[in-house]
């Protein structure tokens, strides 16, 4: 009725063996601020986007600093989540999507030229690479429409 937010669950996107931490914030990369010397980030837990399946029954996470995308079942229940697998995917992933019929998941990297494509197993979320294709260094977001 609020609109008020509570945390129900905390979830690694990342297997439980990783060698990553949770991270900080980052510091502006302009002006005065970015005069200061960088901290040491190769070890951070760095995401950066959601996306849930149409149907609502997996989510997946991009997340950079290990260029994977985490697949998580959803309970349809409670909403919460049981981490699946992380799938290597394009160098410094941020933007990636998923068609409006749930079987595709179209992924880009900061630090990539190519778009990977994948297929979702509608039964256990897994992520299987079906191609990769060129498009343009540096594509940070992914936007599928219909035509």
């Amino acid at each position: 009725a609020s609109g008020l937010l509570s945390e129900q669950e905390s979830v690694l996107a990342l297997a439980a063996d990783t060698t990553l931490v949770p991270g900080a914030a980052r510091g502006p990369a302009f002006g005065a601020a970015a005069s200061v010397a960088p901290r040491d980030t190769s070890h951070d837990i760095w995401a950066a986007d959601l996306h849930l399946t149409p149907d609502g029954h997996f989510l997946y996470a991009s997340e950079r600093t290990s260029s994977t995308i985490a697949a998580f079942a959803v309970d349809r229940a409670d909403g919460r989540l049981t981490w699946l697998a992380n799938t290597p995917t394009e160098k410094q992933p941020r933007g990636f999507a998923i068609d409006p019929s749930g079987r595709w998941l179209i992924a880009a990297g900061e630090k990539s030229d190519k778009l990977s494509v994948y297929a979702i197993d509608a039964a256990r979320g897994s992520l299987r690479l079906i191609g990769r294709h060129p498009g343009g260094l540096g594509a940070s977001w992914i936007e599928i429409v219909s035509a």
